[in-house]
């Protein structure tokens, strides 16, 4: 029996994101790991912020990938400042990315890259006078979970300072208050973060499907 486009697709991003969270939080697990990543962090200092920035660029980009163990990761070997700063510009970067791709493209590409159907569930929740408030709501509940609003702006016909606008006013707080009490949890013990990022991410992921649920869309 031949899998549908949308079924091999799913099969995937499922994959995928398996792949990327065992990727960043088994080195968290295990001692070996952990002592083998602090050593290529110590020895090649531009290496982190490297994979971190790439990683959460693609993950931006790829939007079913998961960015919640990059940051989880991230503030398990880095100072809360610099995790949070190489999580932001390669964020931000990303949606960027993704805006323009969506904006160029259009859904001939973007439903390769995303799931279409949520775009359009997105694009009925708003009206035209209201996009800018959407937006920025929408960016908020979109941080834990699957990021479509930078496709979703991208098939509109808000602006580009619109769009940057509003995610920066999102962005920058929140990344600020994630890794600043992700720090301290990482002060005490390694498994108080990725504990803590995940009742994080799981609260925000949750808010973000009670949403949809109100409005009717799932």
């Amino acid at each position: 029996m031949r899998l549908s486009q949308r079924t091999t697709q799913g099969i995937f991003w499922i994959i995928g994101s398996i792949v990327v969270t065992a990727l960043f939080l088994f080195p968290l697990l295990s001692p070996i790991p952990y002592s083998f990543v602090i050593h290529i962090i110590v020895k090649y200092p531009y290496a982190a912020p490297a994979v971190i920035i790439v990683s959460k660029f693609i993950t931006a980009v790829l939007a079913p990938l998961p960015g919640a163990p990059i940051a989880i990761a991230s503030l398990a070997f880095l100072p809360w400042w610099e995790a949070m700063l190489y999580n932001l510009i390669g964020s931000e970067l990303g949606v960027v990315a993704a805006f323009f791709i969506a904006r160029k493209y259009r859904e001939r590409i973007v439903g390769y890259l995303t799931p279409l159907k949520k775009i359009h569930e997105f694009q009925d929740t708003i009206s035209h006078r209201t996009q800018f408030w959407a937006f920025l709501a929408f960016r908020l509940i979109s941080q834990a979970a699957f990021d479509i609003v930078s496709y979703a702006a991208g098939l509109t016909k808000i602006s580009f300072a619109t769009f940057i606008i509003a995610v920066i006013l999102i962005d920058i707080p929140t990344h600020i208050v994630f890794f600043y009490l992700g720090g301290i949890a990482a002060r005490y013990s390694v498994y108080m973060t990725v504990v803590a990022g995940g009742i994080f991410f799981a609260l925000a992921w949750w808010l973000n499907r009670r949403i949809y649920i109100s409005r009717g869309q799932v």
